[in-house]
């Protein structure tokens, strides 16, 4: 019986504890989460960085043999944008620095397996680089649909996880200057580690015609749709509180490339592609939304084995 009566004065002193040790130590900051409509700008802004990271097909896929492998290095340029198009935060009124890294680069490796298949890997590691620190990895699956010379029709599967950490939504340029001033209008009180979490299934179809009159040049081109799951946590400090507010933001995008192959060697290859994809944000006070696409240029060299 004693024990009956007991519990509920446990209980009691279990709430007094908290209770007490709340007002003692309140929780500063904001710790929201925001399911984003993708033409918000923060939404566009990560999705104009997510297809950037896109694994696009360097060419149309074709037969490998079982156990082929083929190593590469590919660079893209990053296109600077303007101070309008870099005011993403709280739906366009804030500036986040988003013109950090110019390029963007990465190795891959691509495997031949059976049934004409192929299968590519690119990693990313974390080490910090222009400011920011990835740690993505993508995949894709290949096969070729088609072939007969000159055209080949392929297809790719490809898909990314991992995340970018920088100091997006308070940078150190920002946070020098006194909180509430004219130029840290938003109170960062120091530089914050954000991190964007890119994560991203796609579907590519591909097509090209070998020119044996001109070495094996080999122009291509390739349409892809896309799905992009992003996830923005924020890890600032403003006005002396804590800033954990989360952004998700999900959306279907299209996208374009053409290019064209130029073999050196039996087994050295160049690679040079433009990149096209629109991507659609409402800046207020516009009511509309407009195309701001990801636009640029991409490169690549491999060597083949098999």
């Amino acid at each position: 019986m004693a024990a009956y009566f007991l519990w509920p004065m446990r209980l009691v002193k279990i709430l007094l504890f908290f209770t007490l040790w709340s007002l003692a130590f309140p929780v500063r900051g904001a710790w929201a989460t925001e399911n984003l409509d993708s033409d918000r700008p923060e939404a566009w802004a990560m999705n104009y960085f997510s297809s950037a990271a896109l694994l696009a097909g360097l060419g149309t896929p074709y037969s490998r043999e079982p156990g082929s492998v083929e190593v590469g290095f590919e660079m893209q340029w990053l296109p600077q944008l303007n101070k309008s198009m870099q005011r993403v935060g709280f739906n366009g009124l804030k500036y986040e620095d988003l013109n950090q890294a110019p390029i963007f680069a990465r190795p891959r490796i691509t495997i031949g397996l059976p049934w004409r298949t192929a299968l590519t890997l690119a990693y990313l590691p974390p080490i910090r680089v222009f400011g920011v620190k990835p740690h993505l990895f993508a995949f894709a699956l290949e096969r070729p649909l088609y072939e007969r010379k000159p055209w080949t029709f392929g297809i790719r599967l490809y898909g990314q996880i991992g995340q970018i950490e920088g100091a997006f939504t308070c940078p150190k340029a920002v946070a020098k200057f006194p909180v509430g001033s004219p130029n840290n209008p938003f109170g960062c009180s120091k530089k914050s580690d954000d991190t964007v979490t890119q994560q991203y299934g796609d579907v590519e179809l591909s097509g090209s015609y070998r020119i044996e009159q001109l070495k094996g040049l080999t122009p291509y081109i390739a349409v892809a749709g896309n799905f992009l799951d992003n996830k923005m946590q924020v890890k600032a400090t403003t006005f002396g509180n804590r800033d954990r507010n989360r952004l998700f933001a999900q959306t279907w995008t299209f996208s374009a490339t053409a290019g064209v192959i130029y073999p050196l060697t039996d087994r050295i290859f160049l690679n040079l592609s433009l990149f096209y994809t629109p991507l659609w944000a409402k800046r207020p006070p516009d009511t509309d939304a407009q195309n701001d696409p990801l636009f640029n240029v991409r490169a690549g060299i491999s060597y083949r084995w098999g």
